[in-house]
């Protein structure tokens, strides 16, 4: 296999599981717990050992036990999606 073949397919891989996670999230999480400056950490699923979790601070943030995370930013009329792995 190619190196970018198999970049092409790690990028598929990421996005796929977070279209996944996001239309999960829609549901009640299985658990919450309070954490720091009185923010409640959700645990979502987990899938192929990864953990996802959400917790809200005017926005919803998500994150993975695999170190990577996801918000929602919103600017006037736009809102986009920022990714850091």
């Amino acid at each position: 296999m190619s190196i970018k073949f198999l970049k092409v397919f790690y990028y598929f891989t990421i996005v796929a599981f977070f279209l996944v996670a996001f239309t999960a999230c829609e549901k009640q999480a299985q658990s919450s717990v309070i954490k720091g400056n009185n923010i409640e950490v959700e645990f979502l699923f987990e899938q192929d050992s990864v953990k996802v979790y959400r917790f809200y601070d005017g926005s919803y943030h998500y994150f993975t036990t695999r170190g990577e995370t996801m918000s929602t930013k919103s600017a006037g009329k736009t809102s986009y999606q920022e990714n850091i792995q």
